[in-house]
């Protein structure tokens, strides 16, 4: 019998102009931030990098929150950062600072956001071939999907003409290219043996078709690459918003036929065939699905990161009113199928993206630690889950997921941002990360 696992997320409103109590000072500086805690407990990975994870996180949780403390943090995560790296700026700061209020308020960000962006547009001018043929998709995705929210950044504060348009031209490029190297079904049969790649995306993008590299992927279920495939689809779905190209429409859509396998956590989910492992180990890999692929849960489930991310794609695709096309031709192309009415008609779509986005915020909030002994996938043969994470190392936070007991930083800020990109707003449970994260600091 399927089992549904969920957790009543306790939503909090900020009341605007309510009073908040001052941070307590602070007397030991900060000093850098931990990557990961071992399955054994142990914190490892102190530096510049564990910082600059642990400030996105606290920024993205309190634009939610409010909460002084986790501010406070963040300042002074940044100061060491910005200490250390002038210039710190990369893609996924940059989206993330457009969508910030809190980030917006610092001009140090702001300024390095304008160096980063003048560099991007300059690297395009100047070498159009280098940013639209090579590299992976998800460094193309990542840059056409900042530079459109950053042309409509401009616009909202009248910015230079000239610089909007250098912005478009440059995304539209970018959505072009993504558009053309999604497979249709007969380059995933021929490619993969394997329709169930139709509607997904090459790894890498060198060449005219781009290519998966060395990875063996004819075994892979396509949401094995979730996050190629989500950051793709929400650039498109973006890009349609601004730039309403039928093209970029139909290839969001077509991406987003892979996440549209659920709207419950389904703990008997887990992958159990030979060999053990990934299923790149060579197994087969058949997933159930709604016209769609079920949702990456990572073998054993538990991956937070992927599924927040997830969630950001598909409120990417609802927020921008992408439609699945009709027409016989596209769906015997780009489709796996046939698509039910709940697909076909948008108002029906949109409201099931709907489901499916509460339902990413459900399994963030449901695997967060601690977790109750009996919580499903903790004893299974595969795991290193070292326990229910009722402990002052791992309470508030998250394992990495596929059985693995490590705890990354790197993971947990994926599904902090993605988790508040998409909409979720339970205080409660922010406010318990928010001690994670404190305690991933280092200071003195």
């Amino acid at each position: 019998m399927r089992r549904v696992l969920m957790i009543a997320g306790v939503t909090a409103a900020l009341l605007t102009g309510q009073s908040v109590p001052a941070p307590a000072t602070t007397t030991a500086q900060v000093t850098g931030a931990y990557l990961q805690i071992t399955a054994d407990g142990v914190a490892t990975g102190r530096g510049l990098e564990g910082a600059s994870h642990a400030h996105a996180a606290l920024s993205a949780m309190y634009d939610v929150t409010g909460d002084p403390r986790q501010r406070q943090t963040a300042d002074e995560l940044l100061d060491y950062i910005l200490q250390r790296r002038p210039g710190h700026m990369n893609t996924d700061i940059a989206l993330q600072l457009l969508r910030s209020p809190y980030l917006q308020g610092d001009p140090r960000l702001l300024a390095n956001l304008e160096t980063y962006l003048t560099a991007l547009l300059g690297l395009y001018a100047a070498q159009p071939d280098t940013v639209l043929r090579s590299g992976d998709i998800r460094t193309l995705t990542g840059r056409a999907e900042l530079l459109v929210n950053y042309a409509e950044h401009l616009e909202q504060r009248s910015g230079d003409p000239a610089r909007i348009l250098s912005a478009d031209t440059a995304a539209r490029a970018m959505l072009d290219r993504v558009a053309a190297l999604q497979y249709t079904r007969q380059e995933a049969v021929s490619a993969f043996h394997n329709d169930r790649y139709v509607g997904a995306f090459p790894h890498f993008i060198t060449g005219d078709d781009g290519n998966m590299g060395s990875w063996d992927v004819e075994h892979w279920a396509p949401s094995m690459l979730s996050l190629d495939q989500y950051a793709a689809v929400r650039a498109l779905a973006v890009g349609y918003g601004r730039f309403r190209s039928g093209a970029y429409n139909d290839a969001a859509a077509a991406g987003t036929r892979h996440l549209l396998g659920t709207t419950e956590i389904d703990p008997d989910l887990i992958y159990a065939g030979e060999p053990a492992g990934f299923p790149l180990d060579g197994a087969t890999y058949e997933i159930g699905e709604e016209t769609g692929e079920h949702p990456y849960l990572i073998t054993y489930g538990w991956s937070p990161n992927a599924i927040a991310q997830m969630g950001t794609a598909l409120k990417a695709v609802r927020d921008n009113r992408v439609k699945v096309p009709h027409a016989a031709a596209w769906l015997a192309s780009y489709w796996r199928g046939t698509p039910p009415r709940s697909v076909l008609a948008p108002g029906l779509f949109w409201h099931g993206l709907d489901a499916k986005i509460e339902y990413t915020h459900r399994f963030i909030e449901a695997t967060q630690l601690a977790v109750p002994a009996d919580f499903p996938w903790l004893d299974l043969e595969r795991t290193t889950f070292p326990g229910t994470g009722d402990d002052d190392i791992r309470r508030g936070g998250w394992y990495d997921g596929s059985g693995r007991g490590a705890m990354s930083a790197v993971y947990s800020r994926l599904a902090m941002t993605g988790y508040v990109e998409s909409g979720g707003q339970d205080v409660e449970m922010l406010n318990r990360a928010g001690q994670w994260w404190e305690r991933m600091v280092v200071r003195g």
